[in-house]
């Protein structure tokens, strides 16, 4: 088995155990083992094949398409972010997105270090993920959300933790939210797997 095999093994084993520390990290060496263009190309398929559903809940914020549209066309960020993209974007998984973005902005900065480059395009694929894991499962439980959002920071007195704490355990450790996970990490290698070849 050479390296990269070893590597997509890695990958994989950590997509069972669910263990993000060590699948940013393969994921990561997976990606050096790539062109750099090949590497964007997967991570922005991935952020377009998800724009549609922050479109939706966001149908004003039409800068999330001009940047990765322009980042396709120029293969660069641009000099600066659109103001509109610092206002909040407050529903399931539009965090994740918009740090997605921002990652595929900063992978595109070209007198960044290649390996930083590379670390912010896995951080875009991994908080992609993260959207639709959070936009499915808070789908699914909009109380959770309108709870989150309105009483994030009390103490839920079951638990001692907080309310988003205690949400954010209930949505992490839900058996769709996990098989989901699963799934898009499994597909992810898959990907990798064939653009290896």
């Amino acid at each position: 088995m050479n390296t990269l095999d070893a590597e997509l093994t890695a990958l994989r084993e950590a997509t069972a155990r669910r263990d993000w520390g060590e699948l940013q990290d393969s994921l990561t060496r997976v990606l050096l083992a790539l062109d750099y263009y090949v590497g964007l190309e997967v991570a922005l398929t991935r952020a377009h094949e998800y724009l549609p559903i922050f479109e939706a809940a966001h149908p004003q914020a039409v800068w999330a398409r001009r940047l990765l549209v322009g980042l396709v066309a120029y293969g660069v960020a641009p000099a600066e972010l659109p103001l509109e993209a610092t206002q909040p974007h407050n529903s399931p998984g539009a965090a994740n997105f918009i740090a997605a973005v921002f990652d595929l902005l900063r992978s595109a900065e070209r007198k960044t270090p290649l390996e930083n480059r590379v670390r912010f395009l896995a951080n875009a694929l991994a908080n992609v993920i993260l959207a639709d894991l959070a936009v499915n499962w808070y789908g699914a439980h909009l109380d959770e959300w309108a709870r989150q959002q309105a009483h994030g920071d009390e103490i839920d007195p079951a638990s001692g933790l907080s309310v988003r704490h205690t949400i954010y355990a209930r949505f992490w450790l839900d058996d769709a939210t996990a098989q989901r996970d699963t799934a898009a990490w499994l597909a992810l290698a898959d990907t990798l797997a064939q653009k290896l070849r």
